[in-house]
């Protein structure tokens, strides 16, 4: 009798696949397969291996895109510059991905602007801003790994027309190589603002004399060229800033009083159009006529630009030099609109008494000899006094103006063109008020005369 000893002193059982601790990538084949390990009674080692095993990972395509910096723009109101905002697109699929790139004008809604130029760029470094190499070349798609991000940035040019009260919305969308567009809040708002200023210019207010454009003295040392960059590219009011043009003593003494400045020059908007001794140009193109040299200048030593001393007398100086500026802003002046209602009345008796009510519907079925009382008043709806309202009206044909009949508000006027503010000319047939000067929003009193149907 004797013990049977087992074949195997031991056996392991171990599964072998293909899955990594990273999430596998769509597309993987895993391969699964059992391996066995065993000994015999002498202490022999033996391996044994099973059928394979395949499992195909599904690709999964999945994208988020999200803005990172510059939904909400507030800028300034300068045409034809540039606005740009940053985007992440994320993709979070298990494969990698091509995505098509597009950047939109959003049309309805709050959107009352286009933008006149879109472009798409990748920002290689990620810091949200083009630099180096990343303007040069716009992109329309880009190519993810699985599970990286990349930053985009778009460039919306705007219009050559804004008013402040417009809204720009520009969208981006990544769609991916199935025809998926990414998940994605990517509207970007842009408002805007008609000053990129920090100080406050002095208007030259018309009533004044003045011809309403703004003044300043920016206190920032450059030599001409960057002054003048820097006056270009500043904005007050809507309006583009330029190095100062003075052309009359009036505006010289206006700037004077407006810096209120001491013991500093700055530069004003003038340069040699030639060599060492060629005539100064306005930048603006206006005529150089009126001048404020102080004594002894220009001295025409090399000196090739015009500076302003706090004092208002001139000197020119080397463009190379540093000094303050002074900016200009060519405001338009508030305009006048004014508005002139007529209206009439049947008078049969011709005696100064309206039958009905005034209104602008026609009289009806008047004979000859009797009269129509007309009643006008002019309205200024504009933003500035109107100065000096003459109201005119020419009689027609087959009437004529009754003599004396010449009222305003309420009071009566002669026919003859002395001190007061009605006439008539007979010549002409012409009667005519003079309402004087309509501030803003103000009504004039009536004018009132009478013509008889001949």
């Amino acid at each position: 009798m004797f013990n049977m000893k087992p074949l195997a002193s031991s056996i392991a059982l171990s599964l072998m696949t293909g899955i990594a601790v990273a999430a596998a990538p769509g597309g993987a084949i895993l391969q699964n397969k059992v391996t066995a390990t065993y000994s015999d009674i002498g202490g022999k080692t033996y391996t044994a291996e099973s059928n394979i095993v395949e499992i195909s990972i599904r690709e999964v395509r999945t994208a988020t895109l999200a803005i990172t910096l510059g939904e909400n723009q507030q800028v300034a109101m300068i045409p034809s510059s540039k606005v740009y905002s940053v985007h992440t697109l994320t993709n979070n699929g298990n494969t990698t991905e091509p995505f098509t790139l597009t950047a939109d004008n959003v049309t309805g809604g709050a959107d009352t602007l286009d933008a006149s130029a879109l472009k798409i760029y990748l920002d290689v470094n990620g810091n949200g801003v083009l630099d180096g190499t990343e303007g040069a070349t716009a992109i329309t798609s880009t190519s993810l790994l699985a599970g990286t991000s990349a930053k985009l940035i778009v460039e919306s040019v705007l219009p050559a027309t804004i008013a402040v009260s417009d809204t720009l919305k520009v969208t981006l969308k990544a769609t991916d190589s199935e025809g998926t567009d990414a998940a994605s809040l990517n509207t970007v708002n842009i408002t805007f603002k008609n000053s990129n200023v920090s100080y406050t210019p002095v208007i030259w207010q018309q009533a004044a004399g003045g011809n309403c454009h703004a003044y300043a003295g920016v206190n920032k040392a450059l030599s001409y060229l960057p002054a003048k960059a820097d006056a270009e590219a500043s904005m007050f009011n809507g309006k583009m800033g330029h190095l100062a043009t003075i052309t009359s003593a009036a505006e010289n003494t206006f700037i004077k009083n407006a810096v209120n400045s001491s013991n500093n020059n700055y530069w004003i908007g003038a340069k040699r159009t030639g060599g060492a001794t060629s005539p100064f140009a306005w930048v603006t193109g206006e005529a150089f006529s009126y001048t404020n040299w102080m004594s002894g200048q220009p001295d025409n030593a090399g000196e090739d630009a015009l500076a302003w001393r706090y004092d208002g007398v001139w000197h020119d100086v080397t463009s190379s030099a540093s000094a303050f500026y002074v900016i200009e802003f060519d405001i338009d002046c508030p305009q006048p609109e004014v508005a002139v209602a007529l209206e009439g009345a049947k008078d049969v008796d011709c005696d100064g008494t309206a039958d009905d009510a005034f209104g602008t519907v026609r009289l009806e079925s008047m004979y000859s000899g009797e009269c129509a009382i007309m009643r006008s008043r002019a309205t200024n709806n504009g933003e500035s006094i109107a100065k000096g309202v003459l109201m005119s009206y020419t009689v027609p044909q087959y009437a004529s103006y009754k003599a004396d009949t010449l009222k305003f508000d309420g009071a009566a006027k002669t026919d003859a063109a002395d001190a007061d503010n009605g006439t008539y000319v007979a010549a002409t047939k012409k009667v005519q008020f003079n309402a004087g000067d309509v501030d803003v929003g103000v009504t004039s009193p009536d004018a009132e005369f009478s013509v008889v149907i001949d």
